[in-house]
């Protein structure tokens, strides 16, 4: 969409999609001399109220069951539905590594299938924590990490059917290979 600048902001966007630029701005580092776009101005809640009481008054009862509860992205670090003690093991490397699996060399289809099969193997044989090493990528002088399948591996994992194994994700500990390697929780195999 192309636009005038104002103070970041792009001109005609609507206040949901200047929203939604943000939280992606946030996802992001600036450029050296940039800043963060600031926080959008809420909407006017007046228009909002008659958006939303229009849309309550136009759609039909729900006729499904109970709501079933949206499952949470697997993002590195975070270590949802364990206890502080073995999330704090799993990201100190503490934990027993049950299988490896090294994705260096190869092209990011390839990478892809190999990781889904690798997991998909894991998990079958009820494996709890594995290792996938991704590299770090190349360099070029002056420039940033390339790592194209280490940048790739958290969109893999929260794909369709790696979403429904895994538990967590954390880098690994420098013995274990460092920024270039992460350790996988899967979950238990019932």
């Amino acid at each position: 969409m192309v636009g005038k600048k104002d103070h970041g902001r792009s001109q005609g966007l609507s206040a949901d999609d200047e929203r939604l630029w943000w939280r992606v701005t946030q996802s992001v580092e600036p450029l050296p001399g940039r800043i963060r776009p600031e926080s959008p101005q809420p909407p006017s809640v007046a228009a909002d109220n008659r958006d939303d009481a229009k849309r309550l008054l136009m759609r039909k009862p729900a006729t499904r069951g109970p709501a079933v509860p949206k499952v949470r992205d697997v993002v590195s670090g975070a270590v949802d539905g364990v206890d502080k003690r073995q999330a704090r093991r799993f990201r100190r490397g503490q934990l027993p590594i049950d299988a490896r699996y090294d994705l260096h060399g190869m092209t990011q289809r390839e990478a892809h299938v190999a990781l889904n099969r690798f997991l998909a193997q894991a998990h079958d044989r009820g494996c709890r924590c594995v290792l996938v090493i991704t590299g770090k990528g190349q360099r070029a002088p002056l420039e940033e990490p390339t790592g194209v399948l280490r940048a790739q591996l958290p969109r893999w994992l929260n794909e369709a059917p790696n979403r429904g194994r895994v538990l967590a994700v954390s880098p690994a500990q420098p013995q274990h290979g460092g920024d270039g390697a992460f350790y996988i929780l899967l979950k238990r195999h019932r």
